[in-house]
């Protein structure tokens, strides 16, 4: 909650197949897909408590990655923005990716006025593969370039790390690439639980990073931690699977379909 918003982050995968080094989520391996009766459900959810809670945002920032699941996060788009379901507006529902190329050529033509939301996490390619196993497979580049083309703003995930990706030459490179596709940049404060062995930047350092992108003339936000208190905060995501199956490959669960 945030005044008159109600933000509610979703999930559309059972865990993670991408392995990101700062995130749990990742660590625990993939599970399966869900379906959409699942992802939108989870929204449902909140409309039978009693008394209800009516979201006025959405963001698929909850486990997995959405993208690698279209074919379910497809038509769970349009549950979540028609009238005659959930009815919320498009513009108020951010499809948050690494940087699935396909997947995002697929929002993009769709067309209602749905948000994108990338995670970066590092301006350069050559820190963001050690960080970040997708950037084999989609480089920054071409990552950056899917933005600009997309004709909506777009939001850059940034996730500070202490002395990995927080020092003022790595400001000063996001801010260029925040530049080339007119990106918000939402700097994202490292959580227990979801530090994976590396250590939170200091607030500080994140206000003077906050500063540099902004003298540059990047508009620029800090999120404000939430779920904390359930480690359910960015990054922290995780279960213990109790005999549940062993992770699989996302293959097997289908990956990214494109109609």
């Amino acid at each position: 909650p945030d005044g008159d918003r109600m933000t509610f982050c979703i999930s559309s995968q059972a865990g993670c197949a991408l392995q990101c080094a700062f995130c749990a989520t990742g660590a625990m391996g993939f599970q399966r897909n869900l379906q959409p009766s699942e992802i939108a459900g989870q929204v449902r959810a909140l409309r039978m408590l009693t008394p209800p809670i009516i979201p006025t945002n959405i963001v698929f920032m909850g486990m997995g990655e959405p993208l690698m699941n279209w074919k379910s996060v497809g038509p769970t788009l349009t549950l979540l923005n028609d009238p005659r379901a959930l009815g919320i507006g498009a513009r108020h529902i951010t499809i948050s990716t690494v940087g699935v190329l396909p997947g995002i050529v697929a929002l993009s033509e769709r067309p209602e006025q749905f948000r994108l939301a990338i995670s970066i996490h590092a301006p350069s390619d050559a820190l963001r593969k050690t960080l970040m196993p997708v950037n084999t497979k989609y480089p920054l580049a071409d990552v950056i370039a899917a933005a600009r083309a997309f004709d909506r703003r777009v939001t850059f995930e940034y996730v500070m790390l202490g002395g990995v990706n927080d020092q003022p030459e790595h400001a000063a490179q996001l801010a260029q690439l925040a530049r080339e596709c007119r990106a918000f940049v939402n700097l994202i404060p490292l959580h227990p639980g979801g530090s994976m062995g590396f250590t939170p930047t200091p607030a500080a350092v994140i206000t003077a990073f906050a500063k540099a992108l902004r003298t540059r003339g990047v508009e620029t936000a800090v999120r404000r931690s939430r779920g904390l208190d359930i480690a359910a905060a960015c990054g922290q995501l995780r279960t213990e699977r109790l005999g549940r199956r062993a992770p699989v490959a996302p293959e097997i669960d289908g990956e990214v379909h494109v109609a």
